[in-house]
């Protein structure tokens, strides 16, 4: 892991909160995944404000010239997973994250809520 990483991980957390997405939570897995450094959990209100969270997290990421791994579930618009390398953010509609529950699932992890 390095500062580069949690830096990322930060920076998606800005671009999420400045779309008002709710309940952000970040868990530092270095040494747990092989995948990634940071995950960050958060939700929007609608479908359509998950969609608009992942929208700007894309532009404004491109911005930097940091383009993503990987986007899934953009068209279903109820749980969207961004993949930047050291840090992977799941975009949640509040249904469909309480019903995975990621937060159980890393519940042995550093975390931060913001």
């Amino acid at each position: 892991m390095t500062e580069s990483s949690k830096e990322r991980a930060l920076e998606l957390i800005k671009i999420a909160q400045d779309l008002k997405a709710e309940d952000i939570i970040m868990f530092d897995v270095d040494g747990k995944s092989t995948l990634t450094d940071y995950i960050i959990v958060c939700q929007g209100r609608s479908q359509g404000h998950v969609k608009g969270i992942a929208d700007r997290i894309e532009q404004e990421m491109k911005k930097g010239k940091v383009l993503p791994l990987g986007i899934e579930g953009y068209s279903e618009g109820s749980w969207i997973l961004m993949d930047y390398g050291e840090a992977v953010i799941h975009i949640f509609h509040p249904d469909t994250r309480s019903y995975f529950d990621l937060e159980k699932l890393h519940d042995n992890c550093p975390k931060e809520h913001y």
